[in-house]
């Protein structure tokens, strides 16, 4: 009986601080979240275009509360790992929206081109947004709160040739393009690039992970150091659960997205970014 009891106990607490990461008073952005039973509505009532605008504006906080249980889970897992689940899931949310419209696309041949503009798009918005806005916004806001600012030259020149291999990988296939190449030629060039990128990211993670853990390590006593608010099980059951909401907003927002760049004109490449 008191097994039962402290099980409920444990049950209760767990809800409890899912809750109030979900709490709008806590965390502004979660009055956004209104937006969600909206989009469902619309999109039962075949009002395409309003849940397209309630499903885009549903997942920011989605996105956000995502992070909030990958930064929690990364808290208990060491540094190494933490920044290897925030890189991760930090970018899931354009993933999930990327991964529909794809095979949306592969239903629909009518919708083919409409798509693969927004996903291109949406791929270049994401690099350029952790690329410029987030590395800027992270200085500013460091240079205010600190007057030196401290970074692993090792690990700025390993992530520097991937960006560099990454840029290659772009760049390449849009050469071949423009220079003649059938699009049967850019095409397997691109999933040429794709398995060379993703084979070296997993070297890459073997070598920060696991071989030179020690090499990208943080030195005692640099850097700050937050405590986890919530248990390690709270953050996985608030990762679990704003990831399947994520992916409902996003299969609203890819299907209505073509109703959308019809009914107000916008281009698929401003939609995509």
């Amino acid at each position: 009986m008191a097994d039962v009891d402290n099980a409920e106990q444990v049950s209760e607490l767990a809800m409890e601080s899912v809750l109030d990461a979900l709490n709008p008073f806590n965390n502004k952005l979660n009055w956004l979240l209104v937006a969600l039973p909206l989009a469902v509505l619309f999109n039962f009532q075949h009002n395409l275009t309003m849940a397209f605008l309630f499903s885009m504006v549903a997942i920011m906080p989605l996105a956000f509360l995502m992070g909030k249980g990958t930064e929690e889970i990364a808290l208990r897992t060491g540094e190494a790992i933490g920044g290897f689940l925030n890189a991760t899931f930090g970018n899931a949310a354009e993933l999930i929206i990327v991964g529909l419209a794809i095979f949306a696309a592969s239903k629909d041949p009518e919708i083919v081109q409409t798509m693969v503009t927004v996903t291109q798009a949406s791929l270049i918005g994401s690099i350029l947004g952790n690329m410029l806005l987030v590395l800027g916004l992270a200085m500013v806001w460091g240079g205010l709160k600190h007057k030196e600012q401290n970074f692993n030259s090792d690990a700025i020149q390993m992530n520097g040739t991937l960006l560099l291999l990454a840029v290659v990988a772009f760049i390449i296939p849009s050469a071949v393009h423009h220079s003649g190449g059938t699009f049967s030629d850019v095409e397997n060039i691109s999933h040429y690039a794709s398995i060379v990128l993703l084979v070296i990211y997993g070297f890459a993670l073997l070598f920060q992970l696991k071989t030179h853990a020690h090499v990208f390590a943080t030195e005692p006593g640099h850097g700050h150091h937050e405590n986890p608010t919530m248990t390690n099980q709270n953050a996985w059951i608030l990762l679990i659960l704003a990831t399947i909401l994520v992916a409902w907003m996003a299969h609203i927002l890819v299907h209505s997205l073509e109703a959308a760049v019809v009914e107000w004109g916008l281009p698929e490449l401003f939609i995509g970014v």
